[in-house]
C-alpha cells in the first residue's frame, strides 16, 4: 500500500529555500560585543522567533506571517536594523536572514503558480485559435451568454421591453483595439471570434511573460549564502550585506519604490573585493518582510486574477451548454429502457456480484486458507495407509505359498526363497502354474487351480496399486505447498494486474492521450525556450529563465504520476535543467538524454 502514501515531488522554491537554510544554518555568525553584553539574556521574541524559523524546511505563510507581526510588534528590529548593544544582534541577523529567505521563497512560488494559470490558459486558448472547428464550437458555446450581455434589459418594465432592440453585432463581441465600430459590423463573426481569441492569447502571453521576468529576476539574484560561507569571514557585515540584497531584489521584482539603490545582483557582489555597508537604502525588518507578504504579494495575485477574469477560458456551463440540451431525453429514454428492462439488469447486477464473490471466496480466499494450514501442518494426502500396503504385500505372499505348498509341493528353504522372489515382485512360479492350466480352462477352472492362480494375480494388482497410490501419496504431500501456490498463483495474477492498473490510474499513468500530451508538449516547450532565447551569451535573460522555470515546474507536476527510480531519475534531469550554472549548450544535452531515456511519450525505457 506504499503507493497510496506516494509524495508530491517538491518545486523548485521548495528545493532552493533548502538549500539555502541549509548553508545558512553551517554559516558562523560573529559579533565584537563585550562580555556583559553577551551575558544577557536574548529577547523571548527574537528565541521564538529562532525556534519556529530555526529549521531546514518550509514553514507555512501563515505561521511566518505570524512570526513576523509578533517581531512588528516587538519594535526592537522594526526601525533600527540590526543592534548589537543590547546583546541580540546575532540572533537578530540569523532570524531576518532566515526570514526574508523564506519570503523570497513565497514570492517565488506564487509568481510560478500565477505564471503557471496564466499559461494553461494561454494554452487552452492557442490549441483552439487554429481550428475552424474549434472556433465556429466556441462561438455557439458563448453566444447565449454573449446575448444575455447585450440584451440584458436594466428594468422590466412594458416601456423598457417596448424600445428593446437586437443588438448590434460590435455588442457581441469584446472590443478589440484599433477596431471601429464600423470596420466590426462588415466582419464575420468568425473572423471577430478568432481575433478577440487572438486578443486574449496576446494578453496572457504579456502576462505570463511579465511573471517569467520576475521569477528569472528572482532566481538569478536570490539568497546566495553558500557564496557568502566561500568569500567571506563570517562578520557582521557580509550578513547583513546578503540580507539587504536579497530585500533590494525583492523590492526591484515587486516594485515597491525604496529610497535609494542597492547591491540587488550576485555578480556586482561577487566582483567587489570587499564588501560594503553604504548602499543599504531599505532595511530588511520583519516590519518591511511583513508588508511584502501582506500587501504587495496580494497585489501581484490580484493583478492576475483581474487578468484572468477577462481572459479565462469560457466556463464548464458555457462550455456544456449545448450537450446538456440532450441530458433530459436522454435521461428519459435511458429511464423508460431500464424500467422496461428492469428484471434482466437485476439478474445481470446479480450475477456480476456473484461472480465477483466466488472468484475471492473460491480462488483467492480458500487456496490462501490451504497454504496456511500447510504450513501449519500439512493437508490431507490421498488417505493411503501404510498398514494397508503391507496388509496387501503379506496376504499376497501367503497366497503364493500356499500354491508353492500345493502345487510344487515346496517346504523350508524352498518356501523361504519364492517368499522372497515374490516380495521383490517376482511372480514367475505362479505365472508358470496359470500358463499350464490355460491349456485345459474348462477342467482346470472347475478342478484344477486356474481360478486360484487368476485370484493371486488380482491380489498382485491391488497391492501393487496400493502401492503406486502410496508413492503418489508421499509426493503430493512432499510438493503440496507447491502445489497450493501453483493453484493461487491464477488468481493472484488477476489481482496484481488489476492493483497495477488502478496505482497507474491513481497515479495518473493511464489518463491516455492528455497525459502523453502533457510530457510531450512540456519537454518541446522547455527545448523551444533553449533553442530561441538570444545567443550573444550562454547565460538565458530573465524572462526566458523564467520561462523554463515555469515550464519545468510543469513537469515536475507532470512527474508525480511516475513511480520508482523513474521519477528520481526524471527530476534529477529536471534539476539539472534549472541549474543556472549549466551553460544553454549543457541543458540542451540534459533534454536530449531525457527524450533518449523516456521517449516521445514518457514511459520509462529499459
Amino acid at each position: 500500500m506504499s503507493w497510496l502514501l506516494t509524495s508530491t515531488p517538491p518545486t523548485f522554491a521548495e528545493e532552493q529555500l533548502f538549500q539555502q537554510l541549509s548553508a545558512l544554518s553551517t554559516l558562523p555568525v560573529n559579533f565584537s560585543a563585550s562580555s556583559a553584553v553577551a551575558a544577557r539574556v536574548p529577547s523571548p521574541a527574537l528565541e521564538n522567533a529562532l525556534h519556529k524559523l530555526g529549521g531546514s524546511g518550509p514553514v507555512k505563510r501563515d505561521e511566518l506571517i505570524a512570526v513576523l507581526r509578533s517581531l512588528a510588534q516587538e519594535g526592537g528590529t522594526s526601525t533600527s536594523g540590526f543592534s548589537q548593544d543590547d546583546g541580540n544582534g546575532a540572533i537578530e541577523v540569523e532570524v531576518v536572514g532566515r526570514a526574508v529567505t523564506m519570503v523570497w521563497k513565497e514570492v517565488i512560488q506564487a509568481l510560478i503558480d500565477a505564471a503557471l494559470e496564466l499559461e494553461e490558459e494561454r494554452s487552452w486558448w492557442e490549441r483552439n485559435v487554429n481550428s475552424r472547428r474549434q472556433i465556429a464550437t466556441y462561438l455557439v458555446q458563448s453566444l447565449p451568454l454573449r446575448l444575455y450581455t447585450a440584451i440584458q434589459p436594466r428594468s422590466f418594465s412594458i416601456d423598457s421591453l417596448k424600445a428593446f432592440h437586437f443588438p448590434s453585432r460590435s455588442a457581441l463581441f469584446r472590443p478589440l483595439p484599433n477596431a471601429s465600430s464600423a470596420l466590426t459590423s462588415i466582419t464575420s463573426p468568425y473572423t471577430l471570434t478568432r481575433r478577440e481569441m487572438l486578443s486574449s492569447i496576446k494578453a496572457l502571453t504579456s502576462a505570463r511573460d511579465n511573471m517569467a521576468r520576475r521569477i528569472g529576476m528572482l532566481a538569478s539574484d536570490g539568497p546566495g549564502w553558500a557564496d557568502v560561507s566561500s568569500m567571506s569571514s563570517g562578520s557582521d557585515g557580509d550578513f547583513t550585506d546578503e540580507i539587504t540584497r536579497i530585500y533590494g531584489t525583492l523590492c526591484r521584482v515587486l516594485e515597491i519604490p525604496t529610497a535609494a539603490t542597492t547591491p540587488t545582483s550576485k555578480r556586482s557582489r561577487q566582483s567587489a573585493v570587499t564588501p560594503t555597508r553604504d548602499f543599504i537604502s531599505a532595511t530588511a525588518t520583519p516590519s518591511s518582510l511583513l508588508t511584502i507578504l501582506t500587501t504587495h504579494l496580494p497585489r501581484i495575485r490580484s493583478s492576475t486574477d483581474t487578468t484572468l477574469t477577462q481572459h479565462r477560458r469560457p466556463s464548464a456551463l458555457t462550455r456544456l451548454w449545448f450537450p446538456l440540451l440532450f441530458l433530459p431525453p436522454t435521461l428519459l429514454i435511458s429511464g423508460r429502457y431500464l424500467a422496461r428492462n428492469k428484471a434482466w439488469f437485476q439478474e445481470q447486477v446479480s450475477n456480476a456480484r456473484e461472480t465477483v464473490k466466488g472468484f475471492v471466496v473460491s480462488w483467492v480466499w480458500e487456496p490462501l486458507e490451504g497454504v496456511g494450514k500447510t504450513l501449519r501442518g500439512g493437508g490431507e494426502g490421498l488417505g493411503v495407509a501404510p498398514t494397508t500396503v503391507k496388509s496387501d504385500q503379506e496376504s499376497l505372499e501367503r497366497m503364493v505359498l500356499d500354491l508353492g505348498r500345493d502345487y510344487y509341493k515346496l517346504d523350508g528353504t524352498a518356501l523361504e526363497a519364492l517368499r522372497a522372489k515374490v516380495a521383490s515382485g517376482d511372480m514367475e512360479e505362479v505365472l508358470k502354474v496359470y500358463e499350464k492350466e490355460l491349456q485345459s480352462p474348462v477342467k482346470n477352472a472347475l478342478m484344477g487351480n486356474l481360478i486360484r492362480t487368476l485370484l493371486i494375480q488380482v491380489q498382485k494388482t491391488k497391492t501393487d496399486l496400493s502401492l503406486s497410490l502410496l508413492s503418489l501419496d508421499h509426493l503430493l504431500r512432499s510438493q503440496q505447498l507447491t502445489f497450493a501456490f501453483v493453484g493461487l498463483a491464477p488468481s493472484l495474477l488477476v489481482l496484481y494486474g488489476l492493483g497495477g492498473w488502478m496505482r497507474g490510474l491513481w497515479r495518473g499513468e493511464k489518463r491516455g492521450k492528455s497525459r502523453r500530451r502533457t510530457y510531450f508538449n512540456g519537454l518541446r516547450e522547455i527545448e523551444r525556450i533553449l533553442l530561441t532565447a538570444p545567443k550573444k551569451t550562454q547565460e538565458l535573460p530573465d524572462r526566458d529563465r523564467g520561462l523554463l522555470i515555469v515550464s519545468v515546474t510543469g513537469m515536475r507536476t507532470w512527474a508525480a504520476g511516475l513511480g520508482g527510480s523513474g521519477r528520481e531519475a526524471f527530476l534529477d534531469d529536471l534539476r539539472m535543467v534549472e541549474e543556472t550554472r549549466l551553460s544553454r549548450g549543457d541543458k540542451l544535452r540534459v533534454v536530449e538524454r531525457i527524450w533518449r531515456c523516456f521517449g516521445t511519450d514518457g514511459r520509462k525505457k529499459a
